[in-house]
């Protein structure tokens, strides 16, 4: 009878710890991926100088980032089983009377589970122009994380894609913090000062005495990201973005936008609900479910192996 019973719990412990390997390293890697039907908003507030193009003037403003992502899934490259997404971005910036301050529209296609841009997608694009986007728009080169970062991020350096720049620069990782009792890591993206378009304008906005002169117009941004390191997920975003128009001669003439922009309240609790909901389910299965399995499997095991050693009786010499 103990052989039995020793034969049943080293049988239940191996099934136990080969079900907590494959949770961490089977189940783990098929399920950490990004859900093909994303969609998400999020909402920046904060004040600025903005410069309003009808009456050639900079006036304090109230201003209202609200960014879209939603998945496109009717491009050829997003595919049910597939590892790629492919998401559609747009953000528009009001100010408190409701006036158009910027728009912007971004299509990217996305590893499900690194969140890095992909170069083999056909249709891609960053505009900030009405209309279809031009030539130029579609060429733009994407790279670097967009929108999240990835699964099981680390405590490093990542490149994140600037849809201004259009291009990625370092993000850089900067320590711990904590936002709505989560710990998350903060990654700070500093761009200095970067011409990214030439643009005709009154040559009164760069100081000169012409009426039109071609200008160069510059942007910076110091871009602070919270992000909750085991979904990848950004709880809460600010920028501090300045632009300003140069002149031929060089020097700084009119400043068209200087803004921080930070995640407002509400953003920031749905943020924080949707990360915590992805780290306990990834949890489960990467660390906590294998844990207990291993530990529960190798205790049956042990005392299989007991119960085995002890069911044995010493055989009587005639």
């Amino acid at each position: 009878m103990r052989r039995v019973a020793s034969l049943v719990l080293v049988g239940l412990g191996i099934f136990s710890l080969a079900l907590g390997a494959v949770l961490r390293f089977y189940v783990y890697p098929e399920l950490a991926v990004v859900p093909l039907d994303q969609k998400t908003e999020s909402v920046a507030e904060g004040a600025a100088k903005v410069f309003y193009p009808k009456d050639l003037v900079v006036k304090d403003a109230r201003l209202t980032a609200t960014r879209k992502v939603e998945s496109n899934l009717t491009v050829p490259e997003a595919k049910v089983d597939g590892d790629v997404m492919v998401w559609d971005q747009g953000l528009v910036v009001t100010d408190s009377e409701n006036q158009l301050i910027s728009a912007l529209k971004h299509r990217v296609c996305l590893d499900r589970r690194t969140n890095m841009a992909l170069q083999q997608c056909t249709q891609q694009y960053v505009t900030d122009a009405e209309g279809d986007p031009t030539a130029a728009d579609k060429a733009v080169h994407q790279e670097g994380l967009n929108y999240k970062f990835p699964f099981d991020t680390q405590p490093q350096d990542y490149e994140y894609f600037d849809t201004t720049l259009r291009k990625a620069t370092t993000a850089r990782y900067e320590g711990t913090d904590e936002v709505g009792g989560l710990e998350v890591y903060k990654f700070v993206q500093k761009i200095p000062s970067t011409k990214f378009r030439d643009q005709e304008v009154p040559g009164q906005l760069v100081n000169s005495t012409e009426a039109s002169v071609k200008a160069e117009r510059r942007y910076q941004n110091t871009r602070t990201m919270w992000v909750e390191p085991v979904s990848g997920i950004i709880v809460k975003g600010s920028e501090q973005q300045r632009q300003a128009l140069f002149g031929p001669d060089g020097k700084e003439g009119t400043v068209l936008l200087d803004a921080t922009l930070t995640f407002n309240e509400q953003t920031v609790r749905e943020s924080v609900a949707r990360a915590s909901e992805a780290r306990g389910k990834l949890t489960l299965i990467s660390s906590t479910g294998p844990i207990v399995l291993l530990s529960v499997g190798l205790v049956l095991l042990l005392a299989g192996i007991l119960v085995g050693v002890l069911g044995r009786r010493p055989r009587h010499v005639a």
